[in-house]
Order: structure tokens, then C-alpha cells, then sequence
């Protein structure tokens, strides 16, 4: 009786999510690569042409981005430790008014590319029309508006939970004979297509099982608050106390804001930085903002590392400071969450067994769809025709 309910719960589940999964799953191989990708693609810009003797100042550099996106809202700046890669200001600005799909949400959503050591203007990345981008926007909202995208995609996820484990009903053999062909392929130069389909399906999803299980648990937080919360108590912590920033202090002084003075200081607090990237406040409003400075690094401890500073817009004074020493298990979780999800946490390998899992599980609702489809076609064949009984007039 359980497996039979499992097996209604798992078809019918399958088509309605199966063409969600497809398409979500497709693109998430694809953006797994998103660093990898734009560094091919955009070489030009990503890497400075000479490496020069002595950089220049991020003022500077933030000047000369404002000159080549003129009336546009600076948003952001990211330097890398390597030498060899330009320095990186984003300028988006999102639209009040956006309509049904993703690329709606902004106004503009673009990256400057400037040379670290001449403060040229290398090119622009406009981010709307980004191959990598549009793949992102796939796999978290089917390039539908993100408010309501988002929740279908996360209900997809959701699905995936009860398939995996009605999967796990249906696999399970009857008994030990039937065991050995469940974990492995026994196939010949004569088995048909239609069962190494059913095997890949069954076999395949019992390896890959506990994979799809992480990497959809690490996709649920940006889609559910409460199994976000959910997550932080299981790791001891209280949801309302995670992340909890002060409010800028709104101090009368205001002097001349220094970003790189900013920026050698943070250097200076982490030697091993890897990458400091900083949020550049509105300077159309005269009122303190948050200044937000994150320094990225990696020491192998297995987790996504950074620390942060909350500056004073006025006045550039250091008010909140959150070391990676200082997080708590859960804040340690939620801020390598990403890295868990895209499978960047350690580096290539984990990038292809992300890209296999994904691409596999976006092939399984294709795989179920045909033994369905074909034991379907089977039940409704028409049989040998029989002759009434009784004499034949």
C-alpha cells in the first residue's frame, strides 16, 4: 500500500514540477560556472593589458567610472589581490515599476571595468543582457519577476523533497535478490533503450540522492524565511539575533571620505585578504548611510570567509565590525551558504560535482516522463482479438 501511494505521489508530483526542474536545473550548470565564464569571455576587461609598478587610488578609480557613466549612481567597488585584474564598480539602480520578467527589475544593472594602474576605462558589462545572468535568472525565477518567479521555483525544490523520498520507497527492493541489480548496471549489447533509461532513473537518482537533497536545502533559504529560520535553530542560534547591525549612528560632523584610506585599513587588518570589496552610499542624500566593507579571504577552514565593517558615510568612522571568528555556527552557515549552493565552497572539484548533479537531476523529470509514457502506451495497446462465445450465426 505504501508503495503504491508513493508511486501516485511520485508521477503526479514529477509532471507537475518536471518542467520547473528542467529548466531551473539546466541553468543552474551553467551559472555554476559564472566566475570561470565571464573571465573567458570578458577577458579584455577582467585583465588589466600591463601590469604597472604602482596603482592607483580607488578615489581615482571611482573617478574615472563615474566619467564613463555619467548622471548613474555608483554602487559598488571589489579590487582583487591579483595583480593582474581591473577593479570592478557595479552601477544598478532598480525600477520602481517592474513588470512580469526578471530583467524588468532594473533600470540598469551594469559593471566598469577600470585599469587598476592607469585608471582607463577597459569596458562595460551591461548585466540585463548577460548570457550568465539571463542563466541566473532562470534558475531562480524563470526569468519571471522575481517576487513571484521565485516562489515557483522554491515550490519546484520543495517538490523535489517528496520525489527523492517516495523515490527512495520505489527503489527499495523487495527483497535481498533484487538488491545487487538496484546498485549497479547489468547491461548487454542487447538491453533495449527503454531500460537503461529506467536504470540511469533509478540507479542514478539512489547515488546522486543525498547530493540533491543539500544543494535543494541550500537553495530553500533565499526562497522560504521560515526554513531560513528553521536551519538557524537547528544550528542552536535565534534567528531575530543572527545578523542584528546597529543602526549608523547619526553623528553632526561631516569630513571627506576616503575610499582607499578605507581600504589599506581593512588590508591591513586581514594580510591574507584575497579580495575587499566596498557599497558606495547616495550622495544625492546628505544623511548618514551605511557604508558596508567586506574583506574576503580563506584560511581552509571549509567555510565561505569574510569579515565585515560598517562604516560612517560622513564621516568614515568604523561603528560595527563582524569577524569571521566572531559568527556564530548559524552566521557562519547563512554566509557560505552560496558558495555551498553554487558548489564554489572548494573550487573546481566541487563546481563539477555540482554540474553533474544538476544536469542529472534536470534530466530525471525527461527519464520519468518516457517510463511513464511508455507503460502508459503499454496498458492501452490493443489486445488479440477474441471471439464471442456462443455459435456463430
Amino acid at each position: 500500500m505504501i508503495r503504491k501511494i508513493s508511486g501516485k505521489i511520485h508521477l503526479w508530483l514529477g509532471l507537475l514540477s518536471g518542467l520547473v526542474v528542467f529548466v531551473s536545473l539546466s541553468a543552474a550548470a551553467v551559472f555554476v560556472w559564472q566566475v570561470e565564464l565571464t573571465n573567458w569571455q570578458h577577458s579584455d576587461l577582467v585583465y588589466v593589458p600591463i601590469v604597472g609598478q604602482h596603482e592607483l587610488s580607488m578615489d581615482s578609480l571611482l573617478a574615472s567610472a563615474k566619467g564613463a557613466e555619467p548622471g548613474r549612481q555608483i554602487t559598488f567597488a571589489s579590487r582583487d589581490r591579483d595583480p593582474r585584474k581591473a577593479v570592478v564598480f557595479d552601477v544598478v539602480k532598480e525600477n520602481p515599476h517592474p513588470s512580469w520578467y526578471y530583467q524588468s527589475t532594473y533600470l540598469y544593472n551594469e559593471q566598469v571595468y577600470v585599469d587598476r594602474y592607469t585608471g582607463k576605462v577597459l569596458g562595460i558589462v551591461n548585466n540585463k543582457t548577460e548570457f550568465i545572468w539571463v542563466m541566473y535568472a532562470l534558475h531562480t525565477s524563470l526569468q519571471l519577476k522575481y517576487e513571484f518567479g521565485h516562489y515557483i521555483v522554491g515550490g519546484a525544490t520543495l517538490i523535489i523533497f517528496v520525489l527523492a523520498f517516495t523515490g527512495m520507497v520505489l527503489w527499495w527492493p523487495k527483497h535481498k535478490a533484487a538488491f545487487k541489480q538496484r546498485l549497479w548496471f547489468r547491461w548487454k549489447n542487447t538491453t533495449r533503450w527503454r531500460r537503461k533509461n529506467y536504470d540511469l532513473h533509478n540507479i542514478g537518482g539512489i547515488y546522486t540522492w543525498l547530493f540533491i537533497l543539500f544543494f535543494a536545502a541550500t537553495g530553500l533559504a533565499w526562497t522560504f524565511g521560515w526554513w531560513e529560520s528553521g536551519i538557524y535553530r537547528l544550528l542552536g542560534a535565534e534567528p531575530k539575533k543572527m545578523f542584528a547591525e546597529p543602526k549608523v549612528p547619526q553623528e553632526p560632523e561631516k569630513t571627506p571620505l576616503s575610499y582607499e584610506l578605507l581600504l589599506r585599513q581593512a588590508a591591513r587588518r586581514v594580510p591574507h585578504w584575497e579580495n575587499i570589496a566596498i557599497t558606495l552610499p547616495d550622495m544625492k542624500t546628505d544623511s548618514a548611510q551605511s557604508l558596508f566593507c567586506v574583506v574576503r579571504y580563506n584560511t581552509g577552514s571549509g567555510w565561505d570567509e569574510w569579515d565585515e565593517y560598517l562604516y560612517n558615510s560622513r564621516n568614515g568612522r568604523l561603528y560595527y565590525t563582524l569577524t569571521q571568528s566572531q559568527k556564530q555556527l548559524g552566521e557562519k552557515w547563512r554566509t557560505s551558504n552560496y558558495a555551498m549552493h553554487t558548489g564554489s565552497i572548494y573550487g573546481v572539484p566541487t563546481k563539477v560535482l555540482a554540474t553533474i548533479i544538476a544536469l542529472f537531476w534536470a534530466l530525471m523529470p525527461v527519464s520519468g516522463f518516457l517510463i511513464w509514457w511508455g507503460r502508459r502506451k503499454k496498458s492501452i495497446r490493443p489486445g488479440r482479438l477474441v471471439r464471442p462465445a456462443g455459435p456463430v450465426r
